[in-house]
């Protein structure tokens, strides 16, 4: 019995102080926003991370059409297919392409490239996706290619010198809108087997060597039926959801890091447990008494085994929470712990002091037994009544 009694009153006492500490924490927390130094700091980083993102990733679109933009149609034939042309055409506002796919080449195919200014390159490294708003019918899927030069080709006069880089698209029926990550791109290998060279020689690619883009029909082509493909749009813009969250989490962690410097700064300034209390059987005089009513109270009646937090509320005016909070505040500990060692701070002063036994001592405190002295004064002490009274120690 003895044994559940100790194990539930351990659990109020941590639970008890866990609460307690939560509080402490968030009163600590509001006296931190309000020290105008601290929020100098947190203002300033904050501006800092605006000015870094305008600086070095806020980066405006790069609009690559609608606009006038020289394209080329083709297909297999000049891999000596058979697919067709049937009707193409393109304007400022739409690049139009009708074709019929047959079987002659492998795969058969058929594309369009698109340049993209009358300079020779364009530089997009500044940026991490395309958008694409096109219309297909009967399309399965489609290839994208970012067509770049690379100085790592060795022969740059073969046809193919430029590096293509291949996103893949599945497409149906209809207009859509696809958002590819550069990340999705990739070199496919027919083009490292076509120069001649290995994979091995290049790096990632050059994205400020941009000249064309190429669109593509894929590896499910469907056969001697007409197709068609509309381009209405290509942008190249920057997502930043990635940055932002980074400097989201960094202001985070700055923040914590400031606010657990001011923690330790007020730790270190409070004074240490030390309930220091004068007992009703001794004389107190005014100016030893404690400032708080209700503290005064507790010294002076600690001795009642029933005596709560809402006995005291009662007796001082004074609300259960503002003495719970005060004495977590100005000794660190729960309402429990502080009365628990005023009591044990009598009983080692009366086993020092006087031959009474400690069944006397643990009623005469304000324990509700002997076994709730021993195990509060062990807890405290690490040692029992007995041990403490043959070998008292301060």
């Amino acid at each position: 019995m003895y044994l559940c009694e100790f194990f539930i009153v351990r659990e109020l006492e941590n639970h008890m102080k866990t609460k307690s500490e939560s509080l402490h924490l968030m009163t600590l927390f509001k006296e931190f926003v309000t020290i105008r130094a601290y929020m100098l700091f947190c203002i300033g980083s904050v501006v800092l991370m605006i000015l870094t993102y305008f600086c070095f990733f806020n980066e405006g679109d790069l609009l690559v059409f609608p606009g006038k933009k020289r394209t080329i149609f083709y297909t297999d034939q000049n891999n000596e297919g058979n697919s067709i042309v049937d009707h193409s055409f393109h304007n400022d506002s739409l690049i139009h392409f009708e074709f019929t796919l047959r079987k002659g080449f492998v795969v058969p195919y058929a594309g369009l490239n698109i340049s993209l200014s009358h300079e020779n390159f364009k530089n997009v490294s500044a940026y991490n996706r395309i958008h694409i708003q096109l219309k297909t019918q009967n399309i399965p899927d489609l290839i994208v290619y970012l067509i770049t030069k690379d100085k790592m080709v060795k022969d740059t006069n073969q046809l193919l010198a430029y590096r293509h880089i291949g996103g893949n698209i599945e497409t149906t029926d209809g207009l859509h809108d696809f958002h590819l990550t550069f990340k999705e791109f990739a070199t496919p290998d027919w083009w490292f087997t076509s120069i001649k060279q290995p994979k091995s020689d290049f790096g990632s690619p050059d994205w400020s060597q941009l000249q064309q883009i190429a669109i593509v029909t894929g590896i499910n082509p469907r056969l001697d039926n007409k197709s068609t493909v509309e381009i209405s749009k290509i942008v190249f813009y920057r997502d930043n959801t990635d940055v932002l969250l980074t400097m989201a989490l960094f202001e985070m962690l700055f923040v914590m890091g400031l606010f657990t410097w001011f923690y330790v700064q007020k730790r270190n300034k409070r004074p240490k447990i030390s309930i220091d209390i004068e007992y009703k059987a001794v004389h107190v005089s005014e100016s030893k008494k404690s400032g708080y009513s209700f503290l005064d109270y507790i010294h002076q009646n600690f001795m009642n085994s029933e005596l709560g937090l809402e006995e005291i509320s009662k007796q001082c005016g004074v609300a259960p929470r503002y003495i719970s909070d005060t004495i977590s505040e100005k000794f660190n500990c729960n309402f429990k712990t502080y009365i628990n060692q005023i009591r044990v701070n009598e009983c080692k002063r009366l086993l020092k002091e006087t031959d009474l036994n400690i069944n006397e001592i643990a009623y005469k405190v304000g324990f509700s037994s002997p076994g709730s002295l021993n195990r509060v004064f062990k807890t405290f002490t690490g040692l029992t009544p007995s041990e403490y009274k043959q070998n008292p120690v301060s």
